[in-house]
């Protein structure tokens, strides 16, 4: 059973803002870790209030243990709470978001909802993870999540509903007022807005009581997310000697987007890898050598396709039948996955993350930067992967497998900033995000950090 939950989220005034001659354009960024130096700069400069002070905060010369990004990140926040720049929502709501862009001459749109959902361990099998993490970002994440008491940006998850009950609930009727609305730099519009009608809101938590969701983007802060919660309980048993109930706590919950896999409006793309340069003791002639005691040269295309340095063809592949490497059924016809098996360890005798660690490899979906580094010579070969579907990938899951890194792409990224759930009370009120989910069990505050 999957429990989501309206919550009151701290959102950005839009008409203070709007007062400002600013609107959520000025403020709202993309996640953090598509956030390079000179972007995360550009978005400090846009406005003093920009999302990125509190999710991606600069490091500086002076930094120290009680001067950190983590400490300003919640100072921010604190700091625009009490100038009203960061408002409590009225309501519980769940959040209809929604993405549109063009694509070949055709406008694509993506509908979901933003709630809360009940952390789910992946054991449960009510959550699947479809690749693996690194502990480095989680660690960034749980500092920043310990330092400002909140959940600052989204899990993306799809789940399967032919008949597109959600679509119907949230968008049978828009109203273009009732938007808030942003466009980001490649041109997507993003739509948000609260829905607080409970009739509806009941609808969608039935809706989801019986749904599998699948981690589509953001596996590093649901595992955040269950290591916050777990460590908060921890805290709590230590100070009165008991388990709190589950879902007792703000910190058992976690914000999540979810979109439905049987839209249209759906859409994933396939992430390239690249070489800079050859790893110890190979070049491109021994390389090549061992790729074609794998693989064939074949006219169609079978599997992930190589291209050498300074050509425009891709040689496309057909594993042979003595090369075929033991990977669970589905995984077996994974082009991430055979790369993975057949070239990086079966090759190279490491892997695609350890490569991208010591500099070697990189991982590219834009066209244009990959044309670049061909035409700028930065490149010794690269490896031109299939989209996946989103049926393949669900399968695989749903098998209990995960899938390497970076093996898919989910286009267009969900925008930061629309809306954050603290784990705490509203800076000027005794409530909290989820004051009147009726629910909720609660235990006694003994500690400022989690209780509902």
């Amino acid at each position: 059973m999957v429990d989501i939950l309206p919550f009151r989220g701290l959102r950005y005034n839009l008409q203070k803002l709007s007062q400002e001659g600013a609107s959520l354009n000025s403020v709202a960024t993309p996640p953090y870790d598509v956030i390079n130096d000179a972007q995360q700069a550009a978005f400090c400069a846009k406005h003093p209030a920009n999302f990125v002070r509190v999710d991606l905060n600069q490091k500086t010369a002076e930094d120290n243990e009680h001067n950190t990004p983590y400490t300003r990140a919640a100072q921010f926040i604190q700091q625009w709470e009490a100038e009203e720049t960061l408002i409590p929502e009225a309501q519980p709501a769940i959040y209809a978001y929604s993405q549109s862009w063009q694509e070949a001459g055709e406008t694509i749109e993506r509908k979901g909802l933003i709630a809360l959902l009940k952390l789910e361990a992946f054991e449960s099998g009510k959550v699947l993870p479809h690749e693996y993490t690194l502990k480095g970002p989680k660690q960034d994440r749980i500092q920043l999540m310990r330092s400002t008491l909140c959940n600052l940006s989204q899990v993306f998850m799809i789940y399967s509903d032919p008949q597109r009950t959600m679509e119907s609930l949230l968008y049978s009727h828009p109203n273009p007022n009732d938007w808030a609305s942003a466009t980001d730099a490649d041109g997507v519009i993003h739509q948000f807005k609260p829905v607080t009608d409970a009739a509806v809101i009941e609808k969608l938590q039935a809706l989801f009581k019986e749904k599998t969701l699948l981690i589509a983007d953001g596996h590093h802060r649901y595992e955040t997310g269950l290591a916050y919660k777990q460590e908060v309980r921890e805290q709590l048993k230590q100070a009165t000697g008991q388990e709190p109930p589950e879902g007792s706590l703000l910190s058992d919950y976690a914000m999540i987007f979810l979109t439905n896999m049987d839209d249209a409006g759906l859409k994933v793309y396939p992430t390239h890898r690249i070489l800079y340069q050859w790893p110890q003791g190979w070049d491109q002639a021994r390389f090549e050598t061992e790729l074609f005691k794998k693989y064939d040269r074949v006219s169609a295309d079978e599997t992930f396709s190589y291209r050498q340095p300074g050509t425009r063809e891709l040689i496309k592949l057909r594993l042979k039948p003595e090369a075929t490497p033991t990977l669970p059924p589905l995984l077996d016809t994974f082009d991430a996955a055979l790369l993975e098996e057949t070239i990086f360890k079966g090759i190279f005798n490491t892997t695609g993350e350890a490569l991208k660690q010591e500099h070697l490899l990189g991982f590219y979906r834009n066209e244009d930067e990959i044309e670049a580094l061909w035409r700028d010579g930065k490149t010794v070969g690269g490896f031109f992967l299939a989209a996946p579907s989103v049926k393949l990938v669900h399968e695989i899951c749903e098998g209990g497998n995960r899938m390497p890194q970076k093996s898919t792409y989910f286009y267009p990224k969900i925008l930061s900033g629309l809306v954050i759930y603290p784990y705490r009370t509203f800076l000027n009120s005794q409530q909290h995000a989820l004051s009147g989910i009726q629910s909720i069990q609660t235990v006694p505050a003994t500690n400022h950090l989690a209780p509902v």
